[in-house]
């Protein structure tokens, strides 16, 4: 009976580590898995049942016992009650998403004059009935995700540090606008729960992958990824969310994290994968990697039969993907000593898709939603994705 009690001991913190581990994106091992979802909402949903009834078990069985060494007994106990206790600790109030990285407390905006960011920083803007705001990357980055009201919509700006990935999100319901907290990391991204039905949401594609709203889609909004200084010179009346004073070491650190400069304790067992831009047009993805983009800085491509731009800044810190269409023309771009010209008339144009020289001066292209994230969470999201290759081009 003694080894019954202690193997129910060992069921119940074995319980609690399944229940941690599961939501957790730190074991990379777990992130192969098609089922972790499956077991980790499982398991986040019955904790409360299997440790009361392990506990009763528990106690149905310490009844029967006849203990022959209560000094070595007690002390089976403690050391028990000891691993419980800091495995509980562990992942319910510490290693967990809500704890891990708090809400943010102060949402700071400034104009292009007052910001004090650096401008090198990348962020994630949004230009919505004539408002524009821009989002610092990093300080998604640590939070997560983070509610606010652009142009009157409300909207969810998120940021997965696992896949290195933005999103920006209409929640606008009609049962209210929901708060959104996180959850944990499962197949190498964010998963968020909100506050009205208790879903699971996946934050790459905005999908309800459990609970009551599960099969639901978030409706995308349109957001543009590219350094602070790239989008003031395209948007100078923007406001720029500034640093929440009390997580302003946590932002620089995870400025860091950006630039590989700093990582994250376990993040070691993890390998580093490439960084692509990709876009999906009429079910068809593609993706193109962003090292080899920054050395070749332009690049003409045909996606679900569209011509597409795909270009990097000079300081190859932010990428563009724009249709090659203007108006009722198809143009052909080519790069030479830096200079970006179209072959039909020979307009000079920038990377922003605005003509600044020459036959169109002042039109721009059409600026086509792209994202940029690790090659691997690309993949778990678009399965079915092309890739462009450099080598051949």
């Amino acid at each position: 009976m003694l080894t019954l009690f202690f193997s129910v001991c060992a069921a119940i913190i074995l319980a609690e580590i399944i229940k941690g581990l599961s939501a957790n994106g730190t074991p990379p091992v777990l992130q192969s898995f098609s089922w972790q979802m499956d077991l980790a909402y499982f398991m986040w949903s019955h904790i409360v049942k299997f440790r009361i009834v392990l506990l009763v078990i528990l106690a149905g069985i310490a009844i029967q016992l006849d203990i022959e060494h209560p000094a070595m007994f007690a002390t089976g106990i403690m050391i028990w009650l000891a691993l419980w206790g800091g495995i509980y600790w562990l992942f319910n109030k510490f290693w967990i998403g809500k704890y891990k990285f708090l809400p943010i407390t102060q949402k700071i905006f400034a104009n292009a004059k007052d910001n004090v960011l650096d401008l090198n920083l990348p962020v994630i803007g949004v230009d919505i009935n004539g408002e524009q705001k821009a989002y610092p990357a990093n300080l998604l980055f640590y939070h997560h995700q983070l509610s606010d009201v652009v142009g009157g919509r409300p909207i969810l700006a998120t940021y997965c540090g696992m896949c290195r990935s933005g999103r920006v999100y209409d929640i606008d319901w009609q049962e209210g606008i929901p708060e959104f907290q996180l959850v944990g990391a499962i197949s190498y991204n964010a998963v968020l729960r909100d506050s009205l039905t208790n879903s699971w949401w996946r934050q790459e594609t905005g999908e309800a992958a459990k609970g009551a709203r599960q099969g639901s889609q978030l409706e995308d909004v349109y957001f543009e990824q590219m350094s602070l200084k790239n989008w003031l010179a395209k948007h100078p009346e923007s406001l720029v969310l500034q640093y929440d004073p009390a997580f302003e070491q946590k932002y620089h650190f995870f400025a860091k994290l950006l630039h590989y400069e700093a990582s994250l304790p376990g993040w070691h067992l993890q390998q580093t994968p490439p960084m692509v831009v990709g876009i999906e047009i009429d079910g068809q993805a593609k993706a193109y990697d962003l090292l080899e983009l920054q050395k070749n800085r332009l690049i003409q491509d045909n996606l679900a039969g569209k011509s597409i731009l795909v270009i990097s800044d000079e300081d190859g810190q932010s990428a563009f993907i724009y249709s090659c269409n203007l108006a009722s023309r198809s143009l052909n771009f080519t790069l030479n000593d830096g200079i970006i010209t179209d072959q039909e008339t020979g307009s000079v144009w920038n990377h922003l898709g605005e003509c600044i020289e020459g036959q169109h001066l002042g039109e721009k292209l059409q600026q086509l939603q792209s994202y940029q994230q690790f090659v691997r969470a690309w993949i778990i999201f678009h399965p079915q994705t092309a890739f462009y290759h450099f080598n051949a081009a």
